[in-house]
């Protein structure tokens, strides 16, 4: 591995019920930086970050996954999450029966209760009040004690999807389209907590999105616009309102010609 490379994608080639999707996709991500994945729909963006967190139905087909020196492609999903990857879905599953606070208090190593008489998430379960102060701070305290994003609004759904995948402290997230279905207010609150993530410098993001505005926050440092399952430009910040005034297509046949 590179140095300061957490993860290298080398001609990754993946497969959807036999349909080619990506077609040879190269990409490096250093430790404690921002990337975007941009791109059209249809690109490739979502299979990208689904391939890396190793989700079954994403068949590799070629090409190769390095984490920290070391091969993904015969790891699963739980091996991966424990190797510091996490993936937040765009579309979260609802999973009933189980409570949002109970949930994260068992992820999450900075909730494990601190004293032997202590049980997890009692009334005097230490980390009880550092778990809901975390909740107030994105605003989904009202959902502590509900089902995991059983009938959550959008906002409420994305906001509790962060908070799960913050809650795993990984050494990468992949956020896919963590800015879909949010109106401003929650748009702020998200913003304004991946800004925090940013500032402390612990955690490699990788944001997919299709709006400018919650890149804004985040200062991104790399961007990758993918077309037809490959990496048609890589470039940063600045080509943001280029590209959005242009579009994909006018866009990538400027800078490519």
């Amino acid at each position: 591995m590179n140095e300061g490379k957490l993860m290298e994608i080398r001609d990754l080639r993946v497969e959807v019920e036999g349909i080619p999707i990506l077609s040879g996709v190269d990409m490096a991500f250093e430790q404690d930086a921002v990337y975007a994945v941009l791109g059209p729909n249809a690109s490739g963006k979502s299979t990208l970050a689904k391939a890396v967190m190793g989700l079954p139905q994403y068949e590799i087909t070629g090409g190769e996954i390095i984490f920290k020196g070391e091969s993904l492609l015969k790891k699963d999903i739980s091996q991966r999450a424990k190797m510091g990857i996490a993936y937040a879905f765009q579309h979260p599953p609802a999973i009933p029966g189980v409570k949002l606070d109970d949930f994260i208090c068992r992820i999450c190593p900075d909730y494990e209760c601190k004293a032997p008489s202590d049980h997890l998430m009692g009334e005097s379960c230490v980390c009880r009040q550092e778990l809901y102060d975390d909740f107030d701070r994105l605003g989904i305290s009202n959902l502590a004690d509900r089902d995991l994003n059983d009938n959550f609004s959008g906002g409420e759904m994305k906001r509790s999807e962060l908070f799960q995948v913050l809650s795993l402290r990984p050494d990468i997230m992949f956020l896919d389209e963590p800015d879909s279905g949010l109106d401003y207010d929650s748009l702020k609150v998200v913003g304004r907590e991946l800004k925090s993530i940013r500032d402390k410098g612990d955690t490699t993001m990788v944001v997919i999105s299709h709006h400018r505005y919650i890149l804004e926050f985040l200062e991104v440092d790399t961007i990758f616009i993918l077309q037809n399952g490959r990496v048609a430009y890589t470039g940063d910040m600045k080509d943001i309102p280029v590209l959005q005034e242009k579009g994909y297509d006018r866009f990538l046949a400027e800078v490519t010609a």
